[in-house]
């Protein structure tokens, strides 16, 4: 029996005890029975929730935290890009700003070098300048080449001995000594002895006897003999010339008398009479040049 026959059992037994064992008691079951039939329909029935409704229900909770796991996954990833991004932009402004640092470093290490030769050259510069004001007014007179100079205008009768150089622009009629050089630019009548000669615009009547070299420029006339190591001459001589070394005879000089030297070169134009005799030569050197005899049949 249902749960249903039990109760319309249990109700018919109270309401009426003896209502089972007497047969007029069936109309009182069916009475009862429709009572409780209609009770049960008057009722109002609660409708009971299918099984699926909850399931669904509960997909689509898993389906929406499935959702808000995603999005907020999202959001930390976005996040995490932004940070990456916020990171990589701080890193590339501070490469920026250390290049920056860097360049400014360079320029700033290139001009302090400019400026440091700048100043070095100016040093340079200052120290040249000193020395050559120390040199063109400091300088003690000692220090300095002593020269004996006779002026244009200037006419001596009589012997010259120095020590230092001379410098000759006037007349002179005596001889003329010294142990240093001179530079002759007048007139001379006597000898003159010294180191070296240096003849221009010059006109000579004596015997010039050198330790050096002699140059002679073309508007230059000595009348005498000259005696020198080494010779340049582009004047006009009349006299002998006995040079140890070598005689340089220039296109305009002119040699009237005997040249005995080392060596000699004469340019085309230049004048020569008298003879020339290039190399010294003892007795010993000559007899092996040459024999006393040429003997035949020996």
């Amino acid at each position: 029996m249902g749960i249903k026959e039990n109760f319309s059992q249990a109700m018919k037994d109270f309401i009426n005890p003896q209502a089972s064992s007497t047969p007029e008691g069936g109309q009182q079951e069916k009475d009862v029975t429709d009572y409780m039939k209609e009770t049960e329909e008057s009722m109002p029935s609660t409708p009971v929730k299918p099984q699926t409704d909850s399931a669904a229900q509960d997909l689509a909770k898993q389906a929406a935290a499935q959702e808000a796991a995603k999005q907020a996954a999202a959001q930390e990833a976005a996040k995490q890009a932004a940070a990456q991004e916020a990171a990589r932009q701080a890193a590339a402004r501070q490469a920026a700003a250390q290049e920056a640092a860097r360049q400014a470093a360079a320029q700033e290490a290139a001009r302090q070098a400019a400026a440091q030769e700048a100043a070095r050259q100016a040093a340079a510069q200052e120290a040249a300048r000193q020395a050559a004001a120390r040199q063109a007014v400091g300088t003690p007179a000692r220090s300095m080449p002593e020269t004996t100079v006779i002026s244009k205008n200037t006419l001596i009768d009589g012997n010259i001995r120095s020590f230092a150089n001379m410098q000759i622009d006037g007349n002179i009629k005596g001889n003329v000594e010294t142990t240093k050089n001179v530079s002759i630019n007048g007139k001379i009548v006597g000898n003159i002895t010294c180191d070296n000669a240096k003849l221009n615009s010059s006109s000579i009547q004596g015997n010039i006897n050198l330790k050096g070299q002699v140059l002679m420029a073309s508007d230059s006339m000595l009348i005498g003999d000259l005696s020198s190591q080494i010779a340049s001459l582009n004047g006009k001589i009349k006299g002998n010339l006995n040079v140890s070394g070598k005689v340089q005879l220039d296109k305009d000089s002119v040699v009237f008398g005997d040249i005995k030297a080392s060596s000699i070169a004469i340019s085309d134009g230049a004048i020569v009479q008298g003879y020339v005799s290039t190399t010294y030569l003892s007795n010993d050197e000559r007899s092996n040049i040459f024999p006393e005899s040429i003997a035949i049949g020996e």
